[in-house]
């Protein structure tokens, strides 16, 4: 299909859905390079991807991926050069801007795949020839048992991998959506939930599907209408609650509920919920803060062994009004 077509057929996708002509690569650069406003979910360093981004895509797999780039440069098919090209062209515009995740490259993972499967069989398997150079006939490739083995040492650390990282590592922060969900739909009464975490550490609506239950979370939206002078002191929500989360629960948040009482009315402060959840590093402030409250704990759940933002540490936790 023309190029000329495609970038056509996409504009007028983008007018349909916008209703008014876009064209959101530009809106991308603009909001992450010109006006730089990705840093304020988090600055990582400029070689993020290659320190961390690839070994995390291709995991045990990663020398073959850097022994298959470096072929496909210096010689090979055009094709693998061509992916090879925009493997490093991608990763090189996107480590321009100071935030990165690694799910920013994820569409290039195709590609590495290619480009890694050729380098791994052309290393492993190599032609075996018969006895008779004049007869020019070959049987099938044969991987020696040294390189049988490695194969299934990778194998094996990729399913070890992947096992932990999709049922063990950060598995409370979907757990207890899941409670919260169960719990809800066995009372089937109008809830309220309050998370005291940082931006985006749930999945949020994915789980909270009902109309009746009505959450919050801390925001963190970046300073968009800010100039450029007074977004270096801007703080978000988030920011302003882990400066001092004792200060602002008492500040921003009406006097908490007492057991066998009502909770205190106030049209100017946030209203305490029926469940507060948090990380575990968090308790000893909610235990001082909400000190002979009528919160008691109805949930806890394991999420990692280890995470590199201490706001994440420790278990999950959920508090329920009353042990309701």
């Amino acid at each position: 299909m023309p190029w000329g077509l495609i970038l056509a057929l996409s504009g007028l996708a983008d007018r349909l859905y916008y209703q008014t002509w876009a064209f959101p690569p530009f809106r991308f650069l603009y909001f992450n390079i010109a006006q730089s406003l990705s840093v304020f979910y988090g600055r990582n360093d400029w070689h993020y991807y290659i320190s961390q981004g690839f070994p995390l895509l291709l995991t045990a797999a990663l020398p073959f991926g850097i022994l298959g780039v470096w072929r496909a440069l210096y010689g090979g098919y055009f094709i693998r050069l061509q992916l090879a090209v925009t493997v490093l062209f991608v990763t090189l515009a996107l480590s321009l801007i100071s935030h990165k995740e690694v799910r920013f490259i994820y569409p290039i993972l195709p590609m590495l795949h290619v480009i890694t499967a050729e380098a791994l069989v052309s290393t492993i398997y190599s032609p075996q020839h018969t006895d008779s150079p004049s007869s020019g006939n070959s049987v099938a490739p044969r991987a020696p048992k040294f390189w049988k083995f490695v194969l299934s040492i990778l194998v094996a650390i990729n399913i070890l991998i992947a096992f932990y990282a999709s049922v063990i590592h950060q598995s409370g922060v979907t757990s207890v959506l899941a409670y919260l969900r169960k719990d809800h739909e066995s009372r089937n009464t109008n809830t309220t939930i309050g998370f005291l975490m940082p931006c985006h550490s749930t999945p949020w609506r994915s789980h909270l599907i009902h109309p009746t239950m009505h959450a919050w979370a801390l925001t963190c939206e970046p300073p968009v209408n800010l100039p450029p002078a007074a977004r270096a002191a801007y703080l978000d929500e988030a920011d302003i609650f882990y400066a001092d989360p004792s200060l602002f629960l008492r500040t921003h948040f009406a006097p908490p509920p007492l057991p066998g009482k009502k909770a205190a009315g106030s049209a100017e402060k946030r209203q305490w919920p029926d469940s507060i959840v948090f990380f575990e590093q968090l308790q000893p402030v909610l235990e001082d803060v909400l000190k002979g409250n009528a919160y008691v704990e109805c949930w806890r759940g394991f999420n990692t062994h280890w995470h590199d933002d201490w706001r994440r540490r420790g278990d999950v936790v959920v508090w329920c009004l009353g042990g309701s």
